[in-house]
């Protein structure tokens, strides 16, 4: 996947006083990292947004060209972690990790369905997506941008499963096999309760049939 770039400033600063003033100036505090290593940065905001727009996730391979004094390095990193402000959605920190292209790493990816299921168009049915993102392991240069399902041959009653997927030579799943990723289920049917209705018998009450029974008696005596 191409590479995308981003600049930075080295911090001069760390505490919530300094975050605070350059967040103000549309700025955004952040870390690169490796083993044993940590640099704090500042970025600006406008830039940021935009690599994450053109990023499919938060997964992605950046090169950062980092300034220092005059002095400027390019590194290679893996964007770990990105944190809003809940109320007004704006970045706060953002943080990198220092990577070779050739390294091994682990990452999640995201699931793009493509396709109307014939079980879904011809008989019905519903699809049910269950698993959104993929995790893998590959090199840092060869992180799929996304994961592409073709869902439409699945059937009433079929899935597809990760060990289902046809994925780039290089990466390998994480998540287990069996792990159901999409599936069609079988129409809802509405069951409507029929209401018995007895019919309705007219009894005779016993008091007026006994006194019918005592005219027409005495009626047969009086002939």
């Amino acid at each position: 996947m191409d590479r995308l770039k981003i600049q930075a400033k080295k911090r001069e600063k760390v505490g919530k006083e300094y975050t605070k003033k350059i967040r103000r100036q549309g700025l955004v505090p952040g870390i690169i990292y490796k083993k044993g290593y940590t640099q704090p940065l500042e970025l600006k905001e406008s830039e940021l947004i935009h690599i994450l727009h053109q990023a499919h996730s938060e997964n992605v391979v950046v090169e950062i060209e980092i300034s220092d004094n005059g002095n400027k390095e390019v590194k290679t990193a893996i964007i770990k972690d990105v944190v809003h402000d809940p109320l007004k959605g704006k970045i706060t920190h953002i943080d990198f990790q220092e990577v070779s292209l050739e390294e091994v790493v682990r990452v999640k990816v995201p699931i793009e369905i493509r396709g109307e299921p014939v079980g879904v168009k011809v008989d019905g049915g519903l699809l049910e997506h269950l698993l959104w993102e993929l995790e893998v392991e590959c090199k840092a240069g060869e992180i799929p941008e996304k994961v592409v399902v073709d869902v439409s041959n699945l059937k009433i009653g079929e899935a597809i499963t990760v060990s289902d997927l046809n994925l780039p030579s290089g990466v390998k799943p994480v998540d287990s096999p069996d792990q159901v990723i999409v599936h069609v289920l079988a129409p809802k049917v509405e069951v409507v309760e029929e209401v018995a209705v007895e019919e309705e018998v007219t009894a005779e009450p016993e008091v007026i049939r006994e006194k019918k029974e005592e005219k027409e008696s005495e009626s047969e005596e009086g002939q």
